[in-house]
């Protein structure tokens, strides 16, 4: 059944058309996987009572990168996307979680170079594990002031 729509494009245009139908359609099948990579690396739902815990703001990477987002139509305000699915893309908001270096864009960059990418994110997944930085004291500057 699968044949039949890649068959009318080769009947209709011929067989170029068939072989951009398949490149376009695995290239699609990439960009999909590998997004989904990046919006989840090594981000992890703790076992509580033999289940997973229930998704919450630290289990998805965000970017508020303007130009992607307005492209994707807000798609990485990802936490947002999994805490209120019935939300429009167009009205997710941007929220306080794990943040990615770049948007989607380079961030597809640094994950073919996965030494790059490991070096980045890892340090990125070190301070998550580590807490929040401790608030300054009333009146006085840190160094990131």
């Amino acid at each position: 059944m699968a044949a039949v729509p890649a068959a009318q494009p080769a009947a209709w245009l011929g067989p170029l058309a068939l072989l951009f139908w398949a490149v376009q359609s695995a290239y699609a099948v990439f960009l999909l996987e590998a997004i989904n990579y990046i919006e989840h690396y090594g981000l992890q739902r703790r076992m509580v009572g033999g289940r997973r815990e229930a998704f919450g703001l630290m289990h998805a990477w965000n970017a508020d990168a303007l130009i992607t987002n307005s492209i994707i139509a807000n798609l990485q305000r990802h936490s947002d996307h999994h805490l209120h699915a019935w939300k429009p893309y167009a009205e997710l908001e941007p929220l306080p979680g794990p943040q990615l270096p770049t948007g989607y864009a380079g961030c597809l960059f640094l994950a073919s170079v996965p030494p790059l990418w490991f070096s980045v994110m890892h340090w990125r997944l070190d301070r998550l594990a580590a807490g929040p930085a401790p608030a300054a004291e009333p009146g006085r500057r840190t160094a990131s002031a």
